[in-house]
């Protein structure tokens, strides 16, 4: 049984601070040049305790957190609260939808308990970074994010009737690729549906979307510093994977350096095990590609012909993790047909990660590649198979978009002392 409660967050101080000049986006997806924008931005952006550029990053970031809170750039809230957050955003064939989730901190418990599930693996530096933050903080800075599979979707209805109040943040974000979120936050008090939402969540498992490493971390940290009180508790998103704003992108692949490969050699050796429809332009392909159910990767190669469909017909055989296109193509062709080691695949040495066709053309454009493959978005259903059996996806295989804001509420140990696991 999960244990999801309200708590009391630390937020930045609205009456002197401008909230749309001090979040910033997760950690994981900031790259140098853009860190050195939000170091520009305000003086107070989360970034200087996210992801600080000093020699001692994490003795930074404690200190600003400490001098951020005596200066009151940072207050605590006065009682126990779920934060409800709307992502309001276009997807990719311009549909506007709302994505609705809940912040409150989960007890964190190890994955053979089958609380809470994990769909890829995670690597030991990342998470190494994230412990010694949390222990210079003592506070989840960032939430990570957890799907709940609620048909009904009462917990969907539930956090709606918060949204009559005026909202505590509201945010227009424009994203680097010129897309815009609106994030709009309030805070649920209401005793009642505090209760209603933690009986929810306690009948539910929670798959991880996004912040493997983070949660991972959090069992560490738990397992290190029992003494320490709400440290085993994390920050977390919480949104139904049945509900409209759940929108998982495909993550493409685009091929380059293996000086070996033949784009001849490769297509004839495919065609011995796959069916390919060729098309003759990138529309016409991606047309029958999103139409074609047993299609599960469409191949665009510098040379004619370039664009191959896959078709695939023995796709109800196998695991729920050996029947996702993205596992086919990664075992079937990337491995045994192409000749890359699952060493070169973790590496990243040899592949880009495109979520859009826009972005694939730009990188096709830009570099000399041995072949791009475009993928279809992993389903809901698809992901809670693979994550039921305990399997692992392989990494890079799903994106949901957009990602949180870092910095509209933080979940501090401390703050939460004296009121025990139930709030």
């Amino acid at each position: 049984m999960n244990q999801f409660f309200p708590f009391r967050g630390v937020r930045y101080n609205s009456a002197t601070e401008k909230l749309g000049l001090v979040v910033a986006p997760p950690y994981d997806v900031i790259s140098e040049s853009q860190r050195e924008e939000y170091y520009q931005k305000d003086s107070h952006n989360v970034i200087r305790l996210e992801l600080n550029g000093d020699a001692d990053p994490y003795e930074a970031a404690r200190e600003c957190y400490d001098s951020w809170k005596k200066e009151a750039v940072l207050i605590t809230d006065p009682q126990p609260t779920f934060y409800v957050y709307y992502q309001t955003f276009r997807t990719p064939n311009g549909e506007q939808v709302t994505r609705r989730g809940v912040i409150g901190r989960l007890r964190v418990t190890p994955y053979p308990e089958k609380n809470v599930l994990p769909h890829e693996q995670t690597l030991f530096a990342p998470k190494k970074d994230r412990f010694a933050l949390l222990d210079a903080v003592k506070t989840n800075i960032s939430p990570i994010f957890g799907l709940i599979d609620e048909e009904a979707q009462i917990f969907d209805h539930t956090i709606d009737s918060v949204t009559a109040m005026a909202p505590i943040a509201d945010i227009d974000e424009t994203l680097p690729t010129g897309e815009s979120v609106r994030h709009t936050m309030w805070r649920l008090t209401d005793l009642a549906l505090l209760r209603r939402i933690e009986n929810l969540v306690a009948s539910q498992k929670i798959v991880i979307a996004d912040g493997h490493h983070r949660y991972e971390t959090a069992l560490s940290y738990a397992e290190a510093h029992p003494e320490i009180e709400g440290g085993d508790h994390i920050m977390i998103y919480l949104a139904n994977i049945r509900g409209e704003g759940t929108v998982i992108l495909p993550t493409h692949r685009v091929l380059y350096g293996v000086e070996s490969f033949d784009q001849f050699k490769v297509l004839a050796t495919i065609r011995k095990q796959f069916t390919v429809v060729l098309k003759d332009s990138l529309a016409s392909a991606l047309e029958f590609f999103n139409n074609e159910s047993n299609a599960f990767t469409m191949i665009q190669f510098p040379e004619e012909p370039q664009w191959a469909v896959l078709i695939d017909q023995s796709t109800t055989s196998g695991s729920a993790l050996e029947r996702l296109a993205v596992s086919r193509l990664h075992e079937k062709i990337l491995k045994e047909i192409i000749g890359l080691s699952q060493e070169h695949i973790n590496a990243k040495t040899n592949l880009f990660y495109p979520h859009t066709v826009a972005e694939m053309e730009e990188i096709v454009q830009k570099h000399d590649y041995n072949a791009a493959f475009f993928l279809k978005p992993i389903t809901a259903d698809e992901m809670l198979a693979v994550t039921t059996e305990g399997s692992f996806m392989p990494q890079k295989s799903t994106f949901f978009y957009p990602k949180l804001l870092s910095g509209l509420v933080f979940h501090e140990f401390a703050a939460q002392s004296g009121f025990g696991a139930d709030l």
